[in-house]
């Protein structure tokens, strides 16, 4: 049966300093550019997803006679691509003559700093996102009733609601308060999207990264 990388590389030690077996070294350098690479690939698609939503999302609004709340889930949506290709950018100048290990202790950190700018930036994104969706389902034609009448804009017309500016009050203070919660737990609901995109391959650089050190110790 074929050795497994780990048992292979065991073997290629004959100290705490380093790998001396060349064909060991050569293995791992081939790994640690394979999951840098698989990363950049599955980012590409993420960023090109992103890019194709927010222009269906446009495009939709239109129909439904909300295009400035499409313009704005656009802008954000492109913004978020915008830092993607930054960060990507950042990614490429890496030093890959580097061994391994410090290779891959590089992506690593790049890779922490890039997840904290980004929670920084979801910190408002998220609010933002769930807000242009409330405006949109509230004053889109999608829920107009047989008289071409928005169920938003009857409430807001009785004289019986709340209101502050032609806003319902009660409403107003619920989508704050949600917002609030959003904005709060917004680093969870990131972290959640990672490891739903890029979970394995974090495992993974986790995993060589620990293996490595044990072995370097």
């Amino acid at each position: 049966m074929e050795k497994s990388i780990e048992t292979i590389w065991k073997e290629g030690f004959i100290s705490n300093q380093a790998l001396v077996a060349p064909k060991i070294t050569d293995l791992y350098n081939q790994k640690s550019q394979h999951i840098v690479d698989r990363f950049k690939k599955v980012g590409r698609r993420n960023l090109y997803g992103i890019i194709i939503g927010a222009f269906v999302i446009l495009i939709g609004s239109y129909f439904v006679e909300v295009p400035l709340i499409g313009g704005f889930i656009f802008i954000l949506l492109m913004w978020l691509v915008v830092v993607g290709r930054r960060q990507a950018m950042t990614l490429d100048k890496i030093d890959h003559s580097s061994n391994s290990y410090q290779y891959l202790k590089s992506f690593d950190e790049w890779l922490k700093a890039s997840i904290a700018e980004y929670g920084r930036i979801y910190r408002f994104v998220y609010p933002m996102l769930f807000l242009a969706f409330i405006l949109g389902v509230f004053y889109s034609n999608l829920y107009e009733n047989s008289a071409g009448e928005n169920p938003i804009t009857i409430i807001m017309n009785d004289p019986d609601t709340l209101t502050f500016y032609s806003i319902p009050v009660f409403w107003a203070l619920g989508i704050v308060i949600f917002l609030g919660i959003i904005s709060y737990f917004s680093g969870l609901l990131y972290k959640f999207d990672l490891s739903t995109v890029y979970g394995r391959i974090f495992n993974k650089v986790d995993e060589i990264l620990k293996d490595m050190e044990e072995l370097r110790a």
